[in-house]
């Protein structure tokens, strides 16, 4: 197998999750058999994400994908986004937190636990839902070694599913141990955290920087077109980054 960031071998992953007895469960539910957790950060990209997740739901693999309220690059109450979110949703997967603790003047644990909910709080009433675990955007040392108890809410950085759990992640478009799909196939843990960022699959295999130039490319697209959506004398220039 080619370990690319590919769709393609995305489904590849997935396959051998269940070719070698491994159960998707949730970060909330007790499971006892060999398992995975599925998670995606989303940082960036929701376009990808639903890719991965109708990969996901055809194969039977349920994840968890982690939304950033704060994000610079989304906005999860825009018609286009909220409507890839609901899909995800129908896909069958669960929507969690993904929290940055930066976004906010935050001295203790009250302070974070206070933000947490007032996010959650927001995304549940806007999109039906009950959220039950929070990753963090680029955490701390504070929430690395802190062990924080979230109360009603699952803490992904916790001890258990680091200590309980293998973790894997594609940071940075970039496996650090190799690629999760040799984890499921070597069978050497029972349960695994496989943590994966949107940003960096595609259809085709591209390097980090033709991934973000692709992304910035979408992303002038799109402005242009919503700028002459809202501003009838807009004409868009079709700006291209690189020719």
């Amino acid at each position: 197998i080619m370990h690319t960031l590919t769709f393609n071998h995305y489904r590849e992953i997935m396959k051998s999750i269940k070719k070698n007895g491994y159960k998707s469960v949730r970060f909330y539910e007790e499971y006892e058999g060999k398992q995975v957790l599925v998670r995606h950060d989303i940082d960036i990209d929701l376009d990808s994400a639903l890719q991965m997740a109708k990969i996901e739901n055809q194969e039977d693999i349920k994840a968890t994908y982690y939304l950033w309220i704060n994000s610079p690059f989304y906005n999860i109450f825009e018609a286009r986004y909220r409507n890839i979110i609901n899909e995800i949703l129908e896909l069958g997967h669960d929507i969690g937190l993904h929290f940055d603790e930066t976004a906010y003047e935050i001295n203790n644990k009250e302070e974070i636990l206070y933000w947490i909910n007032k996010e959650c709080n927001l995304i549940n009433n806007y999109f039906d839902i009950s959220i039950k675990s929070v990753s963090f955007h680029r955490p701390s040392q504070y929430v690395l070694q802190g062990d924080l108890d979230l109360g009603e809410y699952v803490n992904t950085y916790s001890n258990k599913y680091f200590k309980e759990y293998k973790y894997v992640s594609d940071s940075n478009g970039v496996w650090r141990e190799g690629c999760g799909c040799n984890l499921f196939n070597e069978n050497k843990y029972d349960r695994i955290q496989l943590l994966t960022h949107a940003i960096w699959w595609k259809e085709e295999d591209l390097d980090g920087d033709h991934r973000l130039d692709e992304y910035v490319q979408f992303k002038v697209d799109k402005l242009e077109e919503d700028l002459s959506k809202n501003i009838k004398r807009y004409k868009p220039n079709n700006y291209k980054l690189k020719e």
